[in-house]
């Protein structure tokens, strides 16, 4: 069995990678990144930044796990189109070759809000891919809906982001944490996307769950 990670140098991923790892029923982890891992790591990890070629690069034999949590932003892209080049389209060109290579098992990091018609470009744009990954059919899909994320960043986000963590920290598991839209740790993400993927990877387990940040806090409590 095989387990492959988009995303892993990023806030949700890197939790995600942790807790697989963490795992005896994933088989063998791998990555595929623009850059080394900064942090250690038994995934089999492939390194390029031309990320045309990353297709190439997942595993044939016997995948059945993919998680991403692959993303970038409109800053650090270039511009929103770029945005949409990473988030949108590589995602679903790697989630096409991973079905076509067998993975019966997507994990979807999305966010919040995501909707296909909403009026913010990037609520669409989230929309877009949860849309997109569905339609590729897997056995089994699961797509995370967290709110404003929290925890320890490799990079920073920059200024916008950094300050609605900061407010976010002061609301989380708060009385007024629905006003924040749940904000929720990244740890806690990719703690509940594992847990997930195993339980409804099961032979009575659901088609589509969608997980909305309230939810992902609870399970995260359940499995302390």
């Amino acid at each position: 069995m095989t387990t492959l990670v988009l995303g892993a140098t990023g806030l949700c991923g890197k939790a995600i990678l942790k807790y697989c790892e963490n795992s005896r029923e994933l088989g063998e982890i791998c990555t595929i990144t623009r850059r080394a891992l900064p942090f250690q790591s038994t995934a089999v990890q492939k390194v390029d930044k031309d990320t045309t070629k990353w297709g190439q690069y997942i595993p044939n034999e016997h995948l059945e796990f993919v998680f991403t949590g692959l993303a970038t932003t409109r800053g650090a892209a270039g511009g929103f189109d770029k945005q949409y080049k990473i988030d949108h389209d590589l995602n679903i060109e790697l989630a096409k070759v991973a079905k076509e290579k067998g993975c019966s098992t997507f994990v979807l990091v999305s966010s919040g809000g995501a909707k296909e018609d909403s009026m913010f470009a990037y609520m669409k744009m989230k929309g877009e891919i949860e849309r997109d990954i569905l339609a590729l059919g897997f056995d089994h899909t699961i797509i995370l809906r967290p709110g404003p994320l929290l925890g320890d960043r490799l990079t920073s986000k920059g200024l916008i982001t950094d300050v609605f963590s900061k407010i976010g920290s002061w609301m989380y598991k708060s009385r007024f944490q629905v006003l924040g839209g749940y904000p929720v740790y990244g740890d806690e993400v990719g703690k509940v996307g594992v847990h997930l993927a195993l339980k409804e990877s099961a032979p009575n387990g659901k088609k589509v769950r969608i997980v909305e940040s309230k939810e992902i806090i609870e399970i995260a409590e359940s499995l302390r």
